[in-house]
């Protein structure tokens, strides 16, 4: 389960740290109701199984939702459920941002995906690890109901070495030449390191390729330049897997997608519109 008890709890105290003033004035916190969310256009649905955590949180008793990752369609009911009003008004703008939030990344996160694969079927795209801190987990789920998995987890479970690291052990051919140091130690780790576009671009990168480093992320390097570089590093290490990164959006992730790299790494899922879903709130007869 993505959320556990004391988070979603977290997010009620900040919501509602001394009760909801509006539904005590007005009387209203026992009258029984539904609550009903539904799109409002053609998304993809995230977040669905979450928010239904909230609403069970609270004591409310969920009837149906759509699960994460189903293309949704205009007033199409991606979540209903029923109990005090007093609860429902609670979990209301709790549940509607975490739909709106997460909707609207697997919705981009999905678009970036069927722009690559309709110039190379087959194709990752990933995300990055840029987040604000607490997001990371909320995020990852709502980029994969997308398509779209994550590129690092984090630090401990991959190792990819960037230009803040080689300052701090002598550059790219100190790199090169302590490589088979570098693995003995992690040897079921790849090694990856990312290069920057510019004029040593292709020496540094064939340097790298025949030290026999496992992989290369291209940083901001223009398509053009990537598809020779690409074909010159296969000759000399077939076995390399090479990414892109950097400024790639839903216009440009084509080009990038030709090139003949192996997956694409964007922040841009994570900068997506939140999902137009509406929230109603009906009263209820008889019996929960």
């Amino acid at each position: 389960m993505l959320s556990d008890k004391a988070k979603i709890q977290e997010w009620y105290e900040e919501d509602v740290p001394y009760g909801d003033l509006t539904s005590e004035i007005l009387g209203i916190g026992q009258e029984k109701a539904r609550i009903l969310f539904r799109s409002r256009g053609e998304w993809v649905v995230s977040g669905t199984e979450i928010a239904g955590d909230v609403l069970e949180h609270a004591g409310i008793l969920v009837e149906s939702l759509i699960p994460s990752g189903q293309k949704g369609s205009p007033d199409l009911l991606i979540l209903s459920a029923r109990g005090p009003a007093a609860s429902i008004h609670k979990a209301w703008r709790i549940c509607l941002n975490l739909l709106e939030y997460s909707s609207g990344i697997a919705t981009k996160a999905s678009r970036l995906l069927d722009a690559a694969r309709l110039v190379k079927p087959g194709i990752c795209v990933n995300g990055t690890r840029k987040h604000l801190p607490g997001l990371r987990r909320f995020a990852t789920e709502a980029a994969k109901a997308g398509g779209v998995l994550p590129h690092r987890l984090g630090l401990s479970e991959s190792i990819l070495v960037f230009d803040q690291h080689l300052v701090l052990i002598g550059g790219i051919k100190t790199l090169a030449n302590r490589l088979v140091e570098f693995k003995s130690k992690v040897p079921g780790k790849n090694i990856l390191v990312e290069l920057k576009g510019g004029p040593s671009l292709e020496e540094e990168a064939c340097l790298l390729a025949r030290s026999g480093v496992d992989g290369l992320q291209f940083d901001k390097v223009r398509p053009e330049e990537l598809t020779g570089l690409l074909k010159k590093l296969r000759l000399e290490n077939p076995k390399m897997i090479f990414f892109v990164a950097g400024g790639i959006n839903e216009d440009n992730i084509g080009q990038y997608a030709a090139t003949g790299v192996d997956a694409i790494v964007t922040s841009a899922v994570y900068h997506a519109t939140p999902a137009d879903i509406g929230a109603q709130i009906i009263p209820l007869a008889g019996e929960f």
